[in-house]
């Protein structure tokens, strides 16, 4: 093998954009263009419709090639549009950054990622083995009602749900397609699990991640340097607001959501202690 993509799917405010800062600042690391590149889901349709980049007008294309002919980066969206039309190309592009003198490890860390099903994970894996390079998977896993939480607030703040108290839009979230699409680890780890081997895939709580211990066992399967104090680097943070929600309405998502904590506790029992929300879903919490 020539080198290692790290294939980042999420969850969704879950520490992504943690981790592949941490992999990113390595020596030897090159994540290429952008943050997340945001390429499968778009193949899914539904809440992930939005993220298809329309085909550019031809003066675009004429701007994007003078850019590359030049040797300037290409535009965000053009470079997105491109991978997204010929796939082929999302290969190619990191290939060519292993294929840089000194660089080993490179990925794309999309949290929305957490949907794909297994045929498109083992296309993303195929593809890259084709051209001698190793994939490894990265997910991670964050209390269910603080998950959602963040991700409503994320969703006011962008101006797609109104600005009303908390506890009644989460109510009127956390069971919607938006919600439910990001919040299905059981379904993530089935997939992960029935694509890439234990040794290739490297599952997680955001709440041990970024302790000493999680730091250690994240950079021993990254194969990187040990940053003891990494975990205190927030990055792209959006916590969980200090103001806890009623035992109410936190009872009511958990139980909503029971198969993804039920999944959780098989692989990681550890959520009885670490996920607050867990003691309204696990009948032994």
């Amino acid at each position: 093998m020539t080198g290692t993509f790290f294939l980042g799917l999420g969850g969704q405010k879950c520490g992504s954009s943690w981790m592949q800062a941490y992999l990113a600042r390595q020596p030897g690391s090159d994540f290429g263009r952008l943050g997340e590149y945001q390429i499968w889901e778009a193949d899914l349709g539904s809440v992930f419709a939005r993220y298809k980049v329309a085909e550019p007008g031809m003066l675009q294309k004429l701007r994007a090639e003078a850019k590359r002919r030049i040797g300037q980066p290409l535009p965000a969206d053009y470079l997105r549009w491109q991978m997204q039309t010929d796939r082929d190309r999302y290969f190619a592009y990191f290939a060519g950054l292993l294929a840089k003198p000194g660089t080993r490890r490179t990925g794309d860390v999309t949290p929305s990622y957490a949907a794909l099903p297994a045929p498109i994970l083992k296309g993303i894996r195929d593809g890259f083995d084709a051209r001698g390079i190793a994939t490894k998977a990265l997910f991670a896993m964050r209390d269910p009602v603080a998950r959602l939480r963040s991700h409503y607030r994320m969703e006011v703040a962008k101006g797609r749900l109104p600005d009303e108290a908390e506890s009644v839009g989460l109510r009127g979230f956390y069971s919607g397609a938006e919600a439910a699409a990001r919040m299905r680890y059981d379904l993530t780890l089935e997939a992960i699990e029935t694509v890439f081997a234990p040794e290739d895939r490297f599952i997680c709580l955001f709440e041990d991640m970024i302790t000493p211990a999680g730091v250690a066992r994240f950079a021993r399967f990254a194969e990187v340097p040990v940053e003891p104090d990494a975990g205190a680097r927030p990055v792209n943070a959006r916590g969980t607001a200090s103001k806890p929600l009623p035992d109410e309405t936190s009872r009511e998502i958990a139980r909503h959501y029971a198969p993804v904590y039920e999944a959780v506790a098989r692989r990681l029992p550890e959520i009885e202690t670490l996920w607050p929300s867990a003691r309204f879903a696990l009948t032994s919490a």
